[in-house]
């Protein structure tokens, strides 16, 4: 198993400010103190320093790490449907090969919002399967029963090695496990679920519902440059100077694009300011 770092106690998680689309995604990681732990451990499926991706075979893993349990099925089936709405189908939209931390986060949320997608039975579910066996009401299993059961049932099977720290720890000196004390420890109840979860979605609205299926990088870069752009904190720019920026890096828009994008986001009151380039932002990640 993945050891996991120490997360911050649940009276200490609170979002300290509102994080907003304007904000680049080293910013918002410190505003929300439980998504860099999801992050993390995207970053341990991540090889080489050139990409922010993992590989899309490594996908199931990852969610698994971060406490969920897809099956193969629903997540093929889940990215089928991003591949659908984010790609003209009739363009040749095709499955990515690797996939960003924002879309892995987005199945997270999904899973975490759904239990009954979360392919893990409740604690009460598990209790009423083993129980069945218990002929004899003991509370008690047979170590041998429950260590095949561990090892071969279900998406996401134990170890040798994981079956035997968990079966040990709840056995008496025959050989029989306590099963309800195993189900216990099996469920212990992650405190900051609720709040991890909370601040996954105040996250991926932040960024957009388009930083799924891009480089996100780059998003970060333009921030940087409307910022340094902008020195005064007007919230406008010039249209001239968005497209300088906006044809710095590999987009290529012309005027009249650009025109037609941005009629609604010049301020009425002060035409000379420009572009409100904060909507302008929020309306390329969003659309």
């Amino acid at each position: 198993m993945l050891a996991k770092r120490a997360e911050p106690s649940v009276h200490n998680v609170h979002v300290p400010c509102k994080p907003g689309f304007f904000h680049k995604r080293c910013e918002l990681l410190h505003m929300l103190p439980l998504v860099p732990i999801l992050r993390e451990i995207f970053d341990l499926f991540v090889w080489g320093n050139e990409s922010e991706c993992i590989a899309l075979t490594d996908v199931l893993d990852c969610l698994r790490s971060m406490g969920m349990d897809p099956s193969q099925d629903w997540l093929l089936a889940k990215m089928e449907e991003f591949v659908y709405r984010e790609r003209n189908p009739l363009a040749g939209g095709t499955m990515p090969k690797r996939v960003n931390f924002e879309l892995v986060l987005t199945l997270y949320c999904c899973l975490a919002s759904s239990p009954e997608t979360n392919g893990t039975a409740s604690r009460e579910e598990m209790l009423k399967s083993l129980r069945l066996y218990d002929k004899g009401k003991s509370g008690k299993l047979a170590y041998a029963f429950l260590r095949k059961l561990l090892m071969t049932m279900g998406n996401d099977c134990l170890t040798e090695s994981e079956v035997f720290h968990s079966l040990n720890s709840c056995s008496d000196p025959a050989g029989n496990v306590y099963y309800e004390k195993l189900v216990d420890q099996m469920f212990m109840r992650d405190m900051n679920a609720e709040e991890k979860l909370h601040q996954s979605k105040i996250y991926l609205q932040a960024v957009g519902r388009n930083a799924m299926d891009m480089d996100m990088s780059k998003r970060d870069d333009f921030i940087d440059a409307l910022r340094h752009a902008d020195p005064q904190k007007t919230g406008f720019i010039q249209p001239k100077r968005l497209l300088d920026l906006l044809n710095s890096s590999e987009s290529q828009f012309s005027y009249d694009e650009l025109d037609q994008l941005t009629k609604s986001m010049h301020d009425v009151a002060h035409k000379n300011l420009g572009i409100d380039y904060r909507r302008f932002l929020k309306f390329i990640m969003n659309d």
